[in-house]
């Protein structure tokens, strides 16, 4: 299982300090808090969005999935990396896959493909909503399109 905390201090920036995600997160909670200094909101970085993205994420199902996290904590005791490091790596295979172009996908984009992935297996709607850490159940509801192999699965999971 995966934890995703409530709250952890960022440390991925050049410095030691917060990375260029938390950093402008922190800026942007200064438009909305003019009273309140950059230190004292950097301090509390990295945060979730939400409550709900502090979660527990498990990853059991499939074997790359393990053998990939199994790997990063051997090696790095987690993802040692910024998230403006995902989004560079991700634009770096973009451009190096010349029938794909540059804005093919996002990592946004992978995360919905992942939920519709889950969803289609059949995945219920509390389920997805907790792995992926929506507030929303609305959220959730749009990546699960109920099809007659879905309901074929359902069906025959509750009659064997």
């Amino acid at each position: 299982m995966i934890q995703i905390p409530t709250q952890e201090n960022c440390t991925k920036g050049r410095d030691g300090g917060i990375c260029g995600y938390c950093r402008q997160a922190v800026k942007q909670r200064l438009d909305h808090n003019p009273n309140t200094d950059f230190q004292s909101f950097a301090e509390r970085y990295w945060l979730p969005k939400t409550e709900a993205a502090s979660r527990t994420v498990p990853y059991h199902f499939s074997y790359r999935v393990r053998v990939a996290v199994e790997l990063l904590l051997d090696e790095h005791s987690g993802w040692p990396y910024s998230f403006s490091t995902l989004q560079r790596r991700l634009e770096t295979a973009l451009k190096l896959s010349p029938e794909l172009s540059n804005d093919a996908t996002s990592l946004h984009g992978l995360r919905a493909t992942a939920a519709s992935y889950h969803a289609g297996r059949g995945l219920d709607l509390p389920a997805l909503r907790a792995m992926f850490g929506w507030e929303d159940i609305t959220t959730a509801r749009q990546y699960l399109n109920v099809d007659g192999a879905m309901t074929r699965r359902a069906l025959d999971s509750i009659h064997q």
